[in-house]
């Protein structure tokens, strides 16, 4: 684990506290062993959430709980937003001013109304299996220090221990992948392996050479899926799109460093980009169809019409 106080420690801390304030009392001693910093560390993390807003009573010394009426359900945000919140709030403060003066206003606006009265409202996926703690204090620990890990992984093919030189943790579609090299093989190849089908993990005391940042840029590119995050075979593929899908893709980069034509007479528009997977479109397609069509390559479009066939065959 962690001997820097970093901040992702620091934000996983607070998060923490949070959600234990919301179920009852907490006691500075406990968070202090648990976590395994001083109770100083603790108390200072105490004192972010109660200036940020989240006023908090002291029954007795050491001990702290929500004041009477509140509670983390007459928030608008997630705990997770929240506890973003309470760190900014610590940097606003110092810088004064102005600054802190825009950050309480964006912060009693974004806290001030329940749910279901706010203007704003996400909508989309939530995940079932967030990203722990545990691991991603692991992980980041191991690349800030260039250190292997040992792990377990569970893949569609079943539980395997893997020695992995780990370089980057990526989000996309509320899942978390760990980007790394497998020990032993070429360094600058890279898988992604999802962090929550690792079942065990292990900072090994050996050190690996990481790669450069260009070579890892090169890598993430311009992706805009984590089926992008590929160092393999580009294809350049030609989209038309019409209709919604057409308005949908003149409004939004779906596809990597996407091209759009001006929508012709009809509003159809073409669409060009370049790709490392087939699965960069053809969801796009499966979902869209049949206001979008697959102009070229004819490999990609065969591919759509074979998935389309299975469906039907069901």
């Amino acid at each position: 684990m962690y001997q820097k106080d970093s901040g992702d420690k620091k934000y996983f801390r607070v998060l923490n506290i949070l959600n234990r304030l919301n179920e009852g009392p907490v006691r500075v001693a406990d968070l202090s062993e648990e976590f395994g910093v001083s109770e100083r560390s603790i108390q200072r993390d105490i004192e972010r959430i109660n200036l940020t807003g989240f006023h908090l009573d002291a029954p007795q010394k050491g001990t702290y709980t929500f004041a009477g009426g509140v509670s983390l359900k007459n928030f608008n945000l997630t705990s997770e937003q929240l506890s973003v919140l309470v760190l900014m709030r610590e940097m606003a403060g110092g810088m004064g001013g102005a600054i802190k003066e825009a950050f309480d206003k964006v912060f009693e606006r974004a806290t001030a109304s329940a749910e279901t009265d706010s203007p704003f409202y996400a909508v989309g996926p939530r995940s079932l299996n967030p990203l722990t703690r545990r691991f991603y204090e692991d992980i980041v620990y191991a690349i800030e220090r260039r250190k292997k890990l040992q792990v377990r992984y569970a893949s569609v093919n079943g539980e395997k221990d893997r020695v992995l030189c780990p370089v980057k943790i990526l989000t996309s579609e509320n899942f978390f992948y760990m980007m790394a090299s497998c020990d032993g093989r070429e360094a600058d190849k890279f898988a992604k392996y999802r962090v929550d089908r690792i079942k065990r993990l292990e900072i090994l005391p050996d050190e690996f050479t990481p790669p450069s940042a260009q070579a890892i840029r090169k890598i993430i590119g311009p992706a805009t899926t984590i089926w992008g995050v590929n160092d393999g075979k580009k294809t350049a593929v030609t989209l038309r799109a019409e209709g919604a899908a057409a308005d949908f893709l003149q409004s939004k980069e779906i596809l990597p460093r996407q091209r759009v034509s001006k929508p012709g007479p009809d509003g159809a528009v073409t669409v060009k980009a370049v790709i490392h997977h087939p699965m960069e479109v053809v969801p796009l397609v499966l979902h869209w169809m049949p206001e979008i069509t697959i102009a070229e390559p004819a490999h990609l479009r065969e591919e759509v019409k074979t998935r389309i066939e299975a469906y039907l065959k069901k």
